[in-house]
């Protein structure tokens, strides 16, 4: 039985050995504050950044090395040269920084597992995205008002939208719009999507990264792991 993959933020959070990448955006002069982050350009290529300590015991820098390279080499093989580039990797002294780069949302979200999407609202819409969550309104980096439903928020059905599982800093193209409320607004262009929505209670929302599905839960495991799923339209 093969072992399903882990994202990377989440299994180096977690204490597992996988990948990450880490540095900051030249283009836009853009350092993270958290630990894993991610940015996406124009074109949707997608730059994916952490900066973590490791805990010794668990990690190996030349295993850590042999494990990105041998994954890396894996997918490129089956999907296109250069599809994936490890553009840095530093782990020694116990800290990883790691700079990947994606050619798309897709490589991202196949490469890691996980839930990654790119494009209009109105496409969102029509690969089956309901938006049904509240949602900050945002203008000039600075959130407005009190929340709004998914149907004002959709209105804006010709910008781009990003949907992806927190945790996870982001830095989009533009200008952002909205948010979904389990994240939080650092500028206009910057969003740490948290996965905590302000209106939660503590234990109200459950992280892939930590949580433990059961068949006999109350709640799917769809459910259960689109708790934490972040929404971010934003103006090109």
């Amino acid at each position: 039985m093969i072992a399903k993959k882990i994202p990377i933020a989440a299994a180096l959070m977690a204490g597992v050995m996988l990948l990450g990448g880490c540095e900051m955006l030249e283009q836009k002069k853009w350092t993270p504050q958290e630990p894993a982050a991610i940015s996406i350009d124009e074109d949707g290529v997608i730059t994916e950044i952490i900066q973590e300590s490791l805990d010794e015991p668990y990690y190996d820098a030349t295993e850590l090395q042999n494990m990105i390279t041998s994954e890396v080499k894996e997918y490129n093989d089956k999907n296109g040269e250069e599809t994936i580039v490890v553009k840095e990797l530093e782990a020694a002294e116990g800290k990883i920084n790691l700079k990947m780069e994606y050619a798309s949302a897709s490589d991202y979200a196949s490469f890691n597992n996980t839930e990654f999407y790119y494009g209009s609202v109105i496409n969102a819409q029509l690969s089956g995205y309901l938006f049904d969550a509240s949602y900050k309104k945002v203008s000039n980096g600075v959130v407005q008002g009190s929340s709004v439903s998914g149907s004002e928020a959709i209105k804006r059905m010709d910008k781009q939208v990003l949907i992806l599982r927190a945790p996870m800093e982001v830095h989009v193209p533009g200008d952002v719009l909205f948010t979904s409320t389990n994240a939080e607004v650092l500028a206009a262009d910057v969003v740490n999507a948290t996965g905590e929505s302000e209106d939660e209670e503590d234990e109200g929302l459950i992280l892939p990264s930590n949580a433990v599905y059961k068949a006999e839960d109350d709640v799917s495991f769809a459910e259960a792991t689109a708790a934490n799923r972040v929404y971010i339209i934003f103006d090109m």
